[in-house]
């Protein structure tokens, strides 16, 4: 494999052979380098594939923050991984630059408030719970330990990363989800218990509930005979169901199919009823 270009000491683009520019990282893998120079595929720690169009603002980036953040970096992906998590490589960069600018923020006594935080750990708990053993690391690498708000903006990198989506994607679905539990608490005067299984379940669903009303897309249809024993057997979560319909539609101009009723419905009964009970 031969370098393409030097961007520093740790960090070079090389040339695929079909033409692809990649960026690898590894700590010295370009020491004393220069463009065509072969390098040691054993140095690299981490390999960034990228589109033509994004190469070279990408790298500039990537070149300006410090190897230990992309060290760290890796070891976060790597928890997230093991906690089951499944992330576009993009992260590793968007990553290692927040947490290079939260350092700064940190040591500079600048402490940024997290307004979604309770959302995102009750939302993401899987993701939160990675962003916690970021902050762990980052305490054990450079001593310097992060605000718990920070476990939130990580959380939300992570989860942005296994949507595919964008802040904005992220931080509205997760509005959604807000906005639709509480309808769900008022409606029927509880409040749901988040270590049930059920409640996890339903989590689960809204998420990808919301996240098809966000980008319009259609989930399969069900049987209309099915729909109405659905809808004469689970009366009041069908009520509530229709509710949080209206709103949607009133709010943002979302239709949701009867199919998506339905299923919410379903989901409605399980998480009030079986707590109940």
């Amino acid at each position: 494999m031969k370098i393409h270009k030097v961007l520093n000491n740790n960090v070079a683009i090389v040339r695929t052979g079909n033409g692809q520019d990649q960026i690898v990282s590894g700590r010295g893998l370009a020491f004393g380098k220069r463009p065509g120079d072969e390098l040691d595929v054993a140095a690299i720690a981490q390999t960034f594939t990228l589109q033509t169009k994004s190469t070279v603002a990408y790298a500039q980036l990537l070149a300006e923050i410090p190897y230990v953040y992309l060290q760290l970096t890796g070891q976060i992906l790597t928890q997230a991984k093991q906690a089951g998590l499944s992330l576009h490589s993009g992260v590793a960069l968007t990553l290692a630059d927040h947490l290079a600018t939260a350092v700064q923020r940190t040591q500079a006594g600048d402490v940024l408030p997290n307004v979604m935080f309770w959302d995102t750990q009750r939302f993401y708990p899987r993701e939160f719970a990675v962003a916690e053993g970021a902050l762990a690391l980052v305490q054990a690498k450079l001593n310097v330990s992060l605000p718990a708000d920070e476990a939130g903006f990580i959380a939300f990198h992570l989860v942005n990363a296994a949507t595919d989506s964008t802040g904005s994607d992220a931080a509205v679905v997760t509005r959604l989800m807000q906005e639709i539990l509480s309808i769900v608490r008022h409606h029927f005067h509880f409040e749901p218990d988040p270590t049930t299984p059920d409640y996890g379940r339903f989590i689960t669903h809204l998420k990808f509930f919301a996240q098809r009303l966000y980008r319009n897309e259609a989930m399969a249809t069900v049987d209309e005979e099915l729909l109405a024993l659905i809808n004469q057997r689970y009366q009041t979560p069908a009520s509530c169901a229709q509710k949080i319909s209206h709103f949607l539609n009133v709010r943002y101009g979302f239709t949701v199919t009867p199919a998506e009723c339905g299923y919410l419905t379903l989901h409605i009964e399980r998480l009030v009823y079986r707590k109940a009970q």
